[in-house]
């Protein structure tokens, strides 16, 4: 009731500075708080997460190294016996009987499910588990082609077909088969068959020799299809024996292609989920593309924090996987008190940040009361100065300082910015008067000018060969010249409309250019062009903006009599929308007391008849239509630069 009471009042407030800073504060500290929680949230879930992950990435590379450490470990364990006198004896002389006996005690004895003796040509000479089945060749599987080839000893991971584990026994044959259960979120089941027959082995192959000379193989396998033994002792040195509920929080899974063939992994049922699919995602990741997996999976019936690496063969091909997971309820308990003890720090921490937000907007609100007025008054012009109160606190004193610095800066930038505005109205007004008078001048030239011409060139094929047929032809060329003079006044002072297409400014330029070069005046002139690849194409009159290139490289020419440098540069401004050419050359440069006036029609430094001072007066005309903007900058003997700006529309 009380805070609806605050409210209440608050909206009586209206539009009041006090109502609008209380509601800015209030609205800050509410948004710092959300974020805050957001971030706290996040950064906790991160750490525990972290943690977890790091927990299951340690426990992938145990179960990793046990696997390999396996395999070694019975790899050790066949070369030394392939290489003791009684096998080797045996099997040089094909004793069948005595080999089988042997056979029998090495599998009982360190738990292999396959031991065979194998001849030099891949067939089998005795199988511990079958003593009448013998003869059949072997010769294709690839670790005893591998021996065969290289003649040294070779273990690792492989797959046994149906056929071939149903010769070594009925009761592996009968644990290799398995039903495909299709669980949610595991990739799509086979469509045919729905079992799987092959089975995954431990293959441990070891060379015999006697005297040199190869006389069979030892063989020896453990078939890891529903091997409960395998998984149970990796679960135990990696994860003890800690329960949620009833459930294991370590799971070690081993992997034939998708299938689950070991696992300690169970369904809802509490039955092994032997013969269930991993995910699509995981899939893709770990078997096809060979790369480890660490995420949030999907496993059977419950979520664990899940990692998974590949299983290859001899050839480095895939073959299977192994997983270990972490059920993640071990997880959810740590990262919910963590948060709710988070939640009251960050409830406490607003609190109080709402009652200081309160306090200072009472602190604060009458002069910044008198700021706000005075910001209206110099909105319409009136500037004058705050006062500053012996009495207020040094935080405001400061504030009421830069304000009043603001407000100096402002009626300077604001004086300044008049003089500009009324100097270009100036020279746009001035400009527009010659170029009115220019125009009324050169129609009433233009007339007698061509009766002149016209006389001058009669009278020159009259009198050619007399002595005043230089005087004539001097009369002909002068008024030639006259009227190229007022063609060009006619074309400054006509309202001429460009015909604007879509255009490259680049190519352009380079058809500029490329003509220039060619002119004796660049023979000495080294022209660099520094053009921007991605410069967006613009609406311009194609033969004017020709001109304006001609015209400004043409001048910079004329500024550089002993030779130089002339750089034109295209340029993209994204924030404003511009198009900047610039046109820089290393002459002899303008003087500050002609640069106002270089734009003005008939104004030229160079020497008579060498300039009419209209080039740059229609330069300007042609940027104006196009609706941008020529400045120009040059300092004596250093050289001049022209900036033309055109919009992108």
């Amino acid at each position: 009731m009380k805070f609806q009471g605050i409210l209440t009042k608050l909206n009586r407030l209206g539009s009041s500075l006090r109502f609008k800073l209380i509601f800015g504060f209030l609205t800050i500290v509410f948004l710092m708080g959300a974020l805050s929680t957001y971030l706290g949230i996040s950064s906790i879930n991160r750490n525990v997460i972290r943690e977890a992950y790091d927990n299951v990435r340690n426990s992938l590379r145990a179960i990793s190294d046990l696997y390999r450490e396996e395999i070694e470990k019975r790899a050790n364990i066949i070369e030394y016996l392939s290489r003791t006198s009684e096998i080797v004896g045996a099997t040089a002389s094909e004793n069948r009987e005595y080999l089988y006996e042997k056979l029998v005690q090495i599998k009982e004895e360190f738990q292999f499910d396959i031991v065979n003796v194998v001849k030099p040509d891949g067939t089998i000479l005795v199988r511990a588990n079958n003593y009448e089945a013998y003869g059949d060749s072997i010769a294709h599987y690839k670790y005893i082609e591998w021996v065969l080839r290289n003649q040294q000893p070779a273990a690792g991971t492989g797959i046994l077909g149906y056929e071939n584990i149903k010769n070594e026994g009925p009761d592996l044959a009968e644990r290799t088969v398995m039903k495909i259960i299709p669980t949610p979120k595991a990739r799509a089941p086979r469509l045919e068959p729905k079992i799987e027959d092959r089975a995954l082995v431990l293959k441990t192959v070891s060379p015999i020799f006697q005297d040199n000379l190869l006389v069979g193989i030892l063989y020896a396998a453990v078939l890891l299809n529903n091997n409960d033994h395998f998984v149970e002792r990796f679960k135990r040195l990696i994860f003890k024996e800690e329960k949620i509920k009833g459930k294991d929080v370590g799971t070690v899974t081993i992997f034939l292609d998708d299938i689950r063939v070991a696992t300690n992994v169970v369904d809802q049922s509490g039955r092994r989920a032997v013969g269930t699919l991993i995910s699509e995602e995981v899939y893709k990741q770990v078997y096809e593309q060979g790369m480890d997996w660490l995420g949030r999976a999907f496993v059977v019936s419950d979520y664990y924090l899940s990692g998974y690496t590949r299983i290859t063969d001899i050839d480095n091909q895939p073959i299977g996987m192994l997983y270990v997971g972490i059920l993640e309820a071990k997880f959810s308990q740590i990262l919910r008190q963590t948060t709710l003890l988070y939640f009251l720090l960050i409830f406490l921490m607003t609190a109080v940040a709402i009652y200081i937000s309160t306090y200072l907007v009472n602190l604060y609100t009458r002069p910044m009361s008198r700021m706000i007025k005075a910001t209206a008054d110099i909105a319409q012009g009136n500037y004058h100065l705050l006062t500053i109160s012996p009495d207020e606190s040094e935080e405001i004193k400061e504030l009421e300082e830069n304000f009043n610095s603001m407000v100096t800066a402002i009626e300077e930038r604001d004086r300044k910015l008049k003089e500009l505005t009324e100097k270009t109205i100036l020279r746009s007004e001035k400009l527009a008067s010659i170029g009115r008078l220019a125009s009324g001048i050169a129609h009433e030239i233009n007339n007698p000018l061509t009766g002149i011409l016209a006389y001058s060139s009669v009278l020159e094929e009259e009198l050619k060969g007399s002595p005043y047929e230089q005087d004539l032809k001097i009369i002909k060329e002068e008024t030639l010249r006259c009227r190229k003079i007022v063609r060009n006044l006619l074309d400054f002072a006509r309202d001429y409309k460009p015909e604007r297409t879509y255009s490259n400014l680049n190519s352009l330029i380079e058809e500029a250019i490329q003509l220039l070069e060619k002119h004796v005046k660049f023979h000495n002139i080294k022209i660099i062009k520094n053009l921007d690849p991605k410069l967006p194409e613009i609406k311009v009159d194609a033969d004017e903006f020709r001109s304006v290139i001609n015209t400004l490289a043409d001048n910079a020419a004329d500024a550089m009599p002993n030779g130089g440098q002339l750089i034109i540069s295209t340029s993209f401004d994204f924030d404003n929308q511009q198009v900047i050419i610039r046109i820089a050359d290393t002459g002899i440069g303008i003087s500050e007391e002609n640069l106002e006036r270089i734009f003005e029609p008939f104004f030229t430094t160079k020497e008579k008849g060498k300039g009419t001072g209209l080039g740059l007066s229609m330069t300007y005309g042609v940027i104006k239509r196009h609706n941008g903007t020529i400045e120009v900058k040059s300092r004596v003997n250093e050289g001049t630069e022209f900036i033309i700006k055109l919009p992108v529309e």
